[in-house]
């Protein structure tokens, strides 16, 4: 009885087994939270609806009115998260019995490097997706739409929401998760079981409408829908792969750089595409989920794309070798 005792006390002190835990807990309250949220949000954006509001009031409302559950389900995954990361970071410590700290201490200036990180992150990641475009264009799989909005506005919007989701989401799971991981698992098992955890977190999109999005069950609803999403092979190879490998790239940089910066600027640089294509191309009804979904998470082809970006990536951290030099024997 003591030995079961001492076992079950050092299962819950393990680290990985806090973290899941951790995940556990903050998918419950999102399942708990969301239908209730999601009921006051359209609620709230029928009331505003025609009013004249703030520029950023007026996209929050639209945003607010679009989002299905499975948005506000993520979103409020993601502030549940960062509201318990703190009281989790302070209940951890290493085999020293030290605290971990987490990573808000690393110097806020970038300096040069992390301008560059950042620059160069944002361009690979716009890059290659601007060539897939022209790609998806030429085969007629999207149509552009150039006068749908003004763009200045998508602009604005799209590089706002994208750079802000990206750095409380590199600061989350590259930042905190990832340290936490390498504490326990060496850097390519971190990489890999934390891009599973990325891509699970944001594989959030029910097969199918959920049967009454206001019931205050809706949310557990959600998630057995993501379960049973698993054992579909379009949306796991089509979407989660693509999700995991967007994972790995962000992990192995922030690894090969050790600052967020690089990270930073590819998660930018993604979601911006993302929206700005959401805002100026439709998809054509006859092109196949297999080769392009959705958006840019779904189909074969953005994760070929994405996969090249992750080349480029590994070419730009790849050590640089001092210049040979010759000198003339004596």
């Amino acid at each position: 009885m003591r030995d079961s005792f001492f076992l079950v006390k050092d299962f819950f002190r393990n680290e990985l087994t806090r973290l899941f835990l951790f995940v556990a807990l903050c998918l419950v309250v999102a399942a708990i939270v969301s239908p209730h949220l999601y009921v006051w949000g359209k609620n709230y954006a029928a009331e505003n609806a025609g009013k004249d509001l703030a520029g950023w009031h007026e996209s929050l409302v639209r945003s607010m009115g679009r989002a299905d559950l499975a948005r506000y389900f993520s979103r409020v995954m993601m502030a549940t998260a960062i509201i318990l990361l703190y009281p989790f970071i302070r209940s951890l410590k290493n085999k020293d019995r030290v605290e971990v700290k987490a990573p808000l201490r690393t110097r806020l200036d970038p300096g040069f490097q992390g301008w560059k990180d950042l620059f160069v992150g944002f361009i690979y990641a716009t890059g290659y997706i601007g060539i897939m475009l022209m790609l998806l264009t030429k085969m007629e799989y999207v149509t552009l739409q150039l006068d749908a909005k003004p763009l200045s506005s998508a602009l604005s919007s799209s590089l706002t929401t994208a750079f802000t989701i990206s750095i409380i989401e590199e600061w989350v799971f590259r930042g905190v998760l990832f340290a936490l991981l390498l504490r326990s698992l060496r850097p390519k098992n971190a990489i890999i079981g934390l891009s599973i955890f990325f891509a699970a977190v944001h594989f959030l999109k029910p097969y199918s409408p959920i049967s009454d999005p206001t019931s205050s069950n809706a949310g557990f609803e959600l998630l057995g829908q993501i379960g049973i999403q698993f054992l579909n092979p379009q949306f796991f190879i089509g979407v989660f792969l693509t999700l995991f490998l967007v994972g790995v790239i962000l992990a192995y940089a922030r690894h090969k750089t050790g600052y967020l910066w690089l990270p930073i600027g590819l998660h930018t640089g993604w979601v911006f595409c993302m929206k700005m294509m959401g805002s100026y191309t439709i998809r054509n009804p006859d092109t196949s989920a297999w080769i392009y979904g959705d958006d840019i998470r779904q189909g074969l082809l953005p994760m070929i794309f994405v996969t090249l970006t992750g080349v480029a990536i590994y070419f730009y951290t790849r050590p640089k070798q001092s210049p040979i030099s010759f000198s003339k024997e004596k």
